[in-house]
């Protein structure tokens, strides 16, 4: 998924516009029925349609309601009133990304070619790589992956690759991107992040560790998750509950951490504490995490044996979240209970 560009469209107002800022910080925090009201305030009442549009697309988009998103990004296209071309690269981005979720390749492929040529044509490189992959096409995703990384020779840009490979079991075809990645300099503490991401996906945890404590040093929060979930895969439970209680401490994102104190939960055999934590977790409202949340709710309730409620939730989960191939595999299971 793209990140979200604090994205003002050319020719607009600077100032504070209530509906579209308030929109924009709900979208930040996953609070998507928020965003969805205030973004059609925006478009309605403060003329902003095409960043609303935007805003909107982006919601649906991660809903996985790739149909509407391609009609919201057209939408944002044909509303801008000035040129920028920034903002009209982001949307085109996102439209590509959708155009793929409904399976419009083609569509996408034209898309990254014309973005190719851009200010970030590294991403594009790398997002039409990541669909060749997708098809089985590992000698274009290859080529693709390469220019990329000519393009935009960024820790980020690396990890992304190799997380393209593993999401299909090609993670020795990944591996080498991660090892090209150590032979950077880490410069800030968004850098030493990526580093310690590097090095835990290739289970150097040590290095890892020293990495993301340098990046935690210089104040990146997510470095602290990460660290949390080093100490829980190592088996160190009470390391992990103390970083996620620090991440609560200090983030307005906070689901993420209970979704870790609930893994705490599991792995030390408190399943009450860890339902109790899902459920603030999911209290939190926070769309991007819910999925984690409401999985592991169901792997808590397969824990305590109930496995008619796990069987109840997971149809409810696969109803929302049908794509999500663990829980397919996980409800061949539960079937047999």
């Amino acid at each position: 998924m793209l990140c979200i560009l604090a994205l003002t469209l050319g020719g607009c107002r600077g100032e504070d516009s209530g509906a579209y800022d308030r929109g924009m910080q709900a979208l930040a925090s996953a609070d998507y029925e928020t965003a969805m009201g205030e973004f059609q305030k925006a478009a309605n009442e403060d003329g902003r349609k095409a960043e609303a549009y935007r805003g909107e697309g982006i919601i649906y988009l991660r809903r996985q309601d790739y149909a509407h998103a391609v009609t919201l990004f057209s939408l944002s296209l044909q509303e801008m009133k000035f040129e920028n071309q920034e903002f009209r690269e982001d949307v085109l981005f996102y439209q590509a990304e959708a155009y793929q979720g409904i399976g419009q390749t083609q569509e996408a492929f034209s898309i990254y070619e014309e973005l190719e040529e851009g200010v970030n044509g590294g991403q594009a490189c790398f997002m039409r790589g990541r669909m060749y992959l997708l098809e089985g096409d590992k000698d274009q995703a290859e080529a693709d992956f390469q220019r990329a990384v000519e393009k935009d020779g960024s820790y980020e840009n690396y990890v992304r690759i190799y997380e393209a490979y593993s999401a299909l079991n090609l993670e020795a075809d990944g591996a080498v991107y991660l090892e090209e990645a150590l032979k950077l300099s880490p410069s800030d503490a968004a850098d030493y992040y990526q580093e310690g991401r590097v090095h835990y996906y290739l289970e150097e945890y040590d290095q890892a560790k020293a990495s993301l404590n340098q990046a935690v040093d210089g104040g990146n929060q997510e470095a602290v998750m990460l660290l949390g979930h080093i100490c829980l895969e190592t088996g160190d439970t009470s390391g992990a509950r103390a970083l996620y209680r620090n991440y609560l401490e200090k983030n307005t994102r906070p689901a993420a951490a209970y979704n870790g104190l609930a893994l705490c939960d599991i792995a030390e055999g408190n399943y009450d504490s860890a339902l109790s934590n899902v459920k603030k977790g999911l209290e939190c409202n926070d769309e991007e995490e819910n999925e984690n949340l409401l999985y592991n709710e169901i792997v808590i309730y397969e824990y305590k044996l109930d496995f008619d409620t796990a069987k109840g939730k997971m149809q409810e989960f696969l109803e929302r979240y049908p794509g999500n191939e663990d829980a397919v595999r996980e409800n061949k299971f539960l079937q047999s209970r």
